[in-house]
């Protein structure tokens, strides 16, 4: 792990700090957001492929939005009584999409162009 990967990581973090609630439970907040962080940055170089660091990244991200916001907006949705259905899943929805695909782009910013993987 060099500076490239905690540099990801903290890119995490610092991204993730804006998409919260106004007052947050710090320890349990910042134990997900350091988790999540080590695993984002970790998988990055795996998922590139060589190209635009900006384009993998933003896809990159978008995927990992769709992962988490799979169980976070429809699995909550499901298990959970949330008001309007159709507004919970469109803004949750929008929010894991927006905050995955930036970090994305943060992320593939900060590793920049890293040798191509064989698929």
């Amino acid at each position: 792990m060099n500076s490239t990967f905690w540099l990801a990581a903290a890119s995490y973090l610092v991204l993730t700090f804006i998409f919260t609630r106004p007052r947050p439970i710090i320890p349990l907040g910042i134990l997900s957001m350091v988790l999540q962080a080590i695993v984002v940055a970790y998988l990055y170089p795996l998922f590139y492929r060589g190209g635009n660091p900006l384009a993998e990244g933003a896809t990159f991200g978008l995927l990992l939005g769709i992962f988490m916001g799979s169980n976070a907006v429809l699995a909550e949705a499901g298990k959970n009584q949330v008001g309007s259905l159709r507004t919970w899943i469109a803004l949750e929805g929008v929010y894991y999409l927006l905050q995955f695909t930036l970090v994305g782009l943060v992320v593939g910013a900060v590793y920049g162009v890293l040798p191509s993987r064989a698929v």
